[in-house]
């Protein structure tokens, strides 16, 4: 049996009010937020906060595969599901793919672990979609695009949670939104009306009944309709055509009202959103994803999701929210106003060298004392013994042993929270605090680690750890 093993979601902690863009431009708003990315945040890092929320109760060495799609992914020519499957301590031998340009990627890239997993070419397949897009200021893009990012583990084996069926897919080719490489950083569109009409909803039912006629079920033996859409209103004229039951919670919450709409993640933020809540073995799912086309796939539940390790999902990451304080953050964390540049530094000989330590998080433990410490270095400093330690993985949650506040500190935002932390299982690690509440930070708080960009490096993105309260 193929099909889903596991599933997680990460919405970021901060939440832009529609309200506060509308008042910013002097037009009229809608109800509701947006979440948006921090501004060390980006698709790669959202990618494995996902997948950190799937991994739960899978150990990293299980892992035979990891794509990640996206339409933003911060390199244009470079692998970022290299980097994340580093980042996890994946083993060396994986199966490692990057899909992008359309919004279909996410559903591409799930159709392609799918496959490679019931060909036998690999197991345990970690996909992930994060998105970041940008929309021109003053339109109603900017009221509507959110940032999230999902993942889900395919796999063969009776901890499946989610059977696979089969799937359809319908191309149709017609400008909705689009951007051209190095020429756009915000999204462009002509006649959106038109080409949701057209294309999207036209795409979108036709797709949907060709699944339900493929696999002999008739729209009410449906369980769950998960399937995406550009807008809120377009999302519910398909439920109005295929006459769906929005209130028996027949079709999944696409998630526009507090979190915006998150592109390529959407599909498979609002699976895991379905997958946490409440269904029973035997119910069948439905998952539909449109861009530029519709591909379309069935599930059917087992008993073993009911045995997956808890997680945060999508609902644990909706109830920890945090206001973003100004329109001109905003503007700024997605590049439409100047935040200045700070000293670039980095070397990427020496990411390379480091990478164990710097993305797995590798410290060591000394043979004779037992003293866990970080970076690893070969004189143990509390027994002075040499070259006599094993390398550990450092744990992801710890306790604030000392913090400050910091102007000086060359960064995008100032101050810098600066602390040092005490992990579990022993090793202190100097790190800066993000999403944080200043008069909250307080010693002995309890800290989680979180994948983030420290700073742009000379023609380059430096990813490193740090910490932030628990959500």
């Amino acid at each position: 049996m193929v099909g889903i093993k596991s599933f997680g979601g990460y919405i970021p902690k901060l939440r832009l009010s529609r309200e506060m863009v509308a008042q910013g431009w002097g037009i009229p708003g809608a109800p509701g937020t947006v979440a948006v990315a921090n501004f060390d945040e980006d698709s790669l890092t959202m990618a494995y906060e996902a997948a950190a929320d799937c991994m739960m109760g899978f150990e990293p060495d299980k892992l035979g595969g990891v794509f990640f799609a996206s339409t933003t992914s911060p390199y244009a020519e470079k692998s970022s599901a290299t980097l994340i499957a580093t980042v996890l301590d994946a083993p060396q031998d994986i199966y490692t793919a990057d899909f992008a340009t359309s919004l279909r990627a996410s559903t591409t890239a799930l159709g392609a672990a799918l496959d490679a997993a019931s060909a036998g070419k690999a197991d345990n397949i970690l996909v992930m979609a994060a998105e970041t897009r940008v929309a021109e200021p003053k339109t109603t893009w900017e009221q509507t695009l959110g940032d999230g990012a999902g993942a889900v583990m395919i796999g063969e084996g009776d901890d499946v949670v989610a059977e696979y069926l089969g799937s359809i897919s319908i191309k149709d080719e017609i400008y909705l939104t689009w951007r051209r490489e190095e020429k756009d950083h915000t999204l462009q569109e002509f006649n959106a009306r038109m080409a949701q009409a057209q294309g999207y909803g036209k795409t979108m039912v036709a797709g949907i009944k060709a699944a339900l006629d493929k696999f002999g079920l008739a729209p009410e033996q449906v369980a769950r309709v998960v399937y995406s859409a550009p807008d809120f209103r377009s999302h519910g004229q398909v439920t109005k055509r295929m006459k769906f039951d929005p209130g028996s919670g027949q079709v999944q919450d696409a998630l526009f009202a507090l979190v915006g709409g998150t592109g390529t993640a959407q599909p498979l933020m609002m699976l895991a959103g379905a997958l946490e809540s409440g269904l029973k073995p035997g119910d069948h799912v439905l998952l539909a994803h449109y861009g530029d086309g519709v591909d379309v796939m069935a599930f059917k539940v087992t008993e073993a999701l009911g045995e997956l390790s808890p997680r945060r999902g999508i609902q644990g990451h909706m109830a920890s929210q945090q206001p973003l304080e100004s329109f001109a953050k905003f503007l700024r964390y997605k590049g439409i106003a100047s935040m200045g540049e700070t000293q670039p530094a980095g070397s990427p000989v020496q990411i390379w060298r480091e990478q164990r330590q710097l993305f797995a998080l590798y410290g060591c433990k000394c043979n004779q004392c037992g003293m866990v410490r970080y970076p690893i270095n070969r004189v143990c400093s509390r027994c002075r013994s040499k070259d006599d330690y094993t390398e550990v993985r450092m744990a992801r949650k710890g306790s604030l042993f000392n913090f400050i506040h910091d102007r000086l500190y060359d960064s995008v935002e100032m101050p810098t929270t600066l602390c040092v932390v005490d992990l579990e299982g022993g090793g202190r690690i100097f790190l800066q605090m993000t999403d944080r509440e200043m008069d909250e930070v307080c010693l002995d708080m309890d800290v989680e680690l979180t994948l983030r960009i420290i700073q742009d490096g000379k023609d380059f993105y430096s990813y490193f750890w740090k910490c932030r309260p628990v959500r």
